[in-house]
C-alpha cells in the first residue's frame, strides 16, 4: 500500500560555477542535506537556511568544495561524505596549500569515505549510494532514498558528470543507474543545448593548434584547473604522435598548482584505470626529461619558458607575478593565451598588466569535460524522472535546454535561481506564487492550476466484414481542457499529430501554417524534362495567398477577416484558413478551373 509522500524541497545556494560556486540545500523526508559546498565561506554562511544533517561532496573541484574547511570549523559535528578518491584529492590540495583562501592554521576536515555502488544508511531511513560519474577521478553521482515512504522517495544528484570516459575516469555508469526512476534528477547542464563533435576530434584540433603555435616560436600560456583537464592534456601530449615525433625540441612547463595535482594523481595510481596503471609501469605518468615532449614542473629558478606553459587557472595574482615578470622582461617574445569556455580565470585577463595584455593574442578553443546536449538527453531519458532540475550552468544556457520539446513535453523541467525555494511534489508541478498575489488574496483563494486531467479512450471497431478490425480510437477529454484559453490555438485546425515518445503517446495540435507548407514536387519520369512553370496572374496581386484563391469562402467570425477552404484536394479542405496562407492547390480568382 502506498503512503503519502511529502514533497522534496530544494534551495539552490549557488548554481553557476562562474559566478557563485555550487551548493544545494535539499530537504528529503525529515532530513536536511547540503549537496556540495562550493561557495566561499562568507557567501556560504549567509545563504545557509540552517545547519544540515550531512554534507555530500560530488567531486574535488574548487567550485564544489572550497567552502568545506570553513564550514567544518563552524559545524564540526556535521558529517561529510565523499568517495575515497575525492577525499584524498581534496585533502591533498589543502596540504599543498593549493586552495582558495588557504589558511595553514585550519585543519582540513575528515571525510567519511564511501565506496562506489554500496548503499549506506547515513541517517535514519535515508540511504546514500555513490556511482561513477566520469568528469574527474572520484567524481560520483549521488542516489538518495527516503525509505520512510512506500515506494521510497528517490533523488539523484549527478554533480559534474560526463557520459564519455576520459583517460583517468570512466564515464557515468548508466548500466548501474538505468533501473532507477527517481522522483527528482538534479543534473548539471554546463554546455546547455550545444552539440559538439566527438572528444577525439576536439583533441586533434587542440593538438594541431598548439603545435602550430610552438613551431612558430610562440610561448603558449594555457590556464587549466589544478585537477582534471590539465592532467588529461599532459597525458594526451605525451602519447600523441605529433608531439612524440616532432623534429624540434618541445617543452611543456607545468605551474606549481597544476604540478601538485599531477603528484596527487600519481599517489592515487591504484584507483586509476588499468591502461593508465600499465603506462606508469614503464615510464613516469607525467614528468619526462629524456623523451619528446619534455614535461617539467616550473620553478622560480627556471628562465623564461620557451614552449607550452600549463598555468593554474585558480591562482591569484601573487602566483601569476613570477610569470608576468619573466614575460615583461623580454618584450620581443610572441605569446598566445589559449582559453577554454568552461575554464574561468580566478585572476581575469583584464587584471593582467596592461603592457603584457597588448602583446598577448587570445584564442578560444573548444575542449570540455562535460556533456553536450546529445549525451545529456540520453542520461535524462535513461533516468525518466518526474522532476528535472537543471543546475551548474549559465541561466540562459539552462533555459535554452529547458525549452527543448523533447524535455519540456515529457518532464517537469526547472531552472532554479539561487535563494529561491523549489518545491517538488509527487506527480504535479507547483507554480510559484507571486508576492503581489499573496498580499491581495488569502492563501485559500490562491491555488495552483491543475496540470493533469483524466480522460477516456474509446476504440472504434469496423463491424462490416470478417474478421472485425479496429478502425480507430476516440479520445474524450474533460471540460477543463476545452475551457482553457490555450485550447482554441491547440485545436484551431481540428487535426493533431500523434507520436510515441518512449512509452508515452504525445498528441500535438497542428497549426494552419504547418498544413499549408508546399508539398515536395513529384519526380519526373525518366528522360522527361519538366516544363517550366508560367508565372501566376495572382503573383502581381499579393501572390498565392488564400485570400486571392477562388476556393476561399469568407465566413462570419469575430475576427476582421476569415476564410474557409472549399478546395477538395487541399489538406485544408473545409477548415478555417489564414488569409495570408497558401497551399500547392491554389488557383487565383481570375482563372477558372477546367473541372
Amino acid at each position: 500500500m502506498e503512503s503519502e509522500r511529502p514533497p522534496l524541497r530544494l534551495l539552490p545556494l549557488g548554481t553557476d560555477p562562474r559566478q557563485q560556486g555550487c551548493a544545494y540545500w535539499l530537504e528529503i523526508g525529515s532530513h536536511r542535506l547540503l549537496l556540495d559546498c562550493g561557495l566561499p565561506a562568507p557567501a556560504l554562511f549567509k545563504a545557509l537556511p540552517g545547519i544540515p544533517d550531512a554534507v555530500i561532496c560530488s567531486h574535488a573541484h574548487f567550485d564544489h568544495v572550497q567552502g568545506l574547511p570553513a564550514f567544518h570549523r563552524r559545524y564540526p559535528q556535521v558529517p561529510l561524505y565523499a568517495t575515497p578518491v575525492t577525499a584524498h584529492l581534496a585533502a591533498g590540495l589543502w596540504e599543498c596549500g593549493v586552495w582558495p583562501g588557504y589558511d595553514r592554521d585550519i585543519r582540513f576536515p575528515p571525510f567519511r569515505a564511501l565506496p562506489l555502488g554500496r548503499a549506506r544508511e547515513i541517517l535514519p531511513h535515508l540511504m546514500l549510494t555513490f556511482f561513477a560519474a566520469g568528469h574527474l577521478p572520484g567524481a560520483a553521482a549521488t542516489l538518495l532514498q527516503n525509505t520512510q515512504t512506500t515506494p521510497a522517495q528517490a533523488c539523484v544528484y549527478t554533480g559534474d558528470c560526463s557520459l564519455a570516459s576520459t583517460r583517468f575516469a570512466p564515464g557515468l555508469d548508466l548500466i548501474a543507474l538505468r533501473h532507477w526512476q527517481p522522483d527528482v534528477l538534479l543534473i548539471e547542464a554546463s554546455l546547455g543545448s550545444t552539440r559538439h563533435p566527438p572528444r577525439r576530434h576536439l583533441e586533434n584540433r587542440l593538438v594541431e593548434r598548439l603545435l602550430s603555435a610552438l613551431e612558430a616560436g610562440q610561448t603558449v600560456l594555457f590556464p587549466l584547473p589544478v585537477l582534471g583537464l590539465g592532467q588529461e592534456l599532459i597525458f594526451l601530449l605525451k602519447a600523441h604522435h605529433r608531439f612524440t615525433q616532432a623534429p624540434q625540441e618541445l617543452k611543456i612547463w607545468v605551474a606549481p598548482g597544476l604540478a601538485a595535482g599531477c603528484n596527487l594523481y600519481e599517489r592515487l595510481l591504484t584507483y586509476l584505470p588499468e591502461p593508465v596503471r600499465n603506462f606508469a609501469t614503464y615510464q613516469p605518468l607525467f614528468w619526462e626529461d629524456r623523451l619528446q615532449p619534455r614535461v617539467q614542473p616550473l620553478t622560480e629558478a627556471d628562465p623564461l619558458p620557451q614552449g607550452l606553459l600549463l598555468c593554474d587557472a585558480d591562482a591569484g595574482p601573487e602566483a601569476w607575478d613570477p610569470i608576468w615578470s619573466r614575460l615583461l622582461a623580454q618584450p620581443q617574445r610572441s605569446c598566445l593565451l589559449v582559453r577554454l569556455p568552461e575554464v574561468e580565470l580566478a585572476t581575469p585577463f583584464e587584471r593582467w598588466p596592461a603592457p603584457l595584455r597588448s602583446r598577448i593574442a587570445v584564442e578560444w578553443i573548444t575542449w570540455h569535460s562535460h556533456n553536450d546536449v546529445g549525451h545529456l538527453t540520453q542520461i535524462i531519458h535513461t533516468f525518466r524522472p518526474q522532476h528535472l532540475v537543471l543546475v551548474h550552468a549559465d541561466p540562459k544556457q539552462a533555459q535554452d535546454l529547458a525549452d527543448l520539446p523533447e524535455l519540456c513535453n515529457r518532464y517537469h523541467v526547472h531552472c532554479p535561481q539561487p535563494g529561491h525555494w523549489l518545491e517538488l511534489p509527487d506527480g504535479h508541478l507547483q507554480t510559484p506564487v507571486r508576492l503581489a498575489e499573496l498580499k491581495a488574496g488569502s492563501p485559500a483563494e490562491i491555488r495552483d492550476p491543475p496540470l493533469r486531467y483524466e480522460g477516456e479512450v474509446e476504440e472504434v471497431w469496423q463491424e462490416q466484414g470478417s474478421p472485425r478490425t479496429l478502425a480507430g480510437v476516440q479520445v474524450r477529454l474533460p471540460p477543463q481542457i476545452t475551457q482553457d484559453p490555450r485550447w482554441l490555438a491547440w485545436a484551431d485546425t481540428g487535426l493533431v499529430e500523434a507520436r510515441w515518445q518512449g512509452s508515452e503517446l504525445v498528441l500535438r495540435g497542428l497549426s494552419p501554417r504547418e498544413l499549408i507548407r508546399p508539398a515536395e514536387a513529384a519526380p519526373s519520369p525518366a528522360g522527361i524534362v519538366p516544363r517550366p512553370k508560367q508565372p501566376s496572374v495572382s503573383s502581381h496581386h499579393g501572390g498565392k495567398k488564400c485570400q486571392n484563391c477562388r476556393f476561399a469562402r469568407q465566413i462570419l467570425t469575430s475576427q476582421a477577416q476569415a476564410f474557409r477552404c472549399d478546395q477538395e484536394r487541399s489538406p485544408l479542405y473545409r477548415l478555417r484558413v489564414d488569409p495570408q496562407g497558401s497551399c500547392p492547390y491554389h488557383q487565383p480568382q481570375e482563372i477558372r478551373s477546367s473541372g
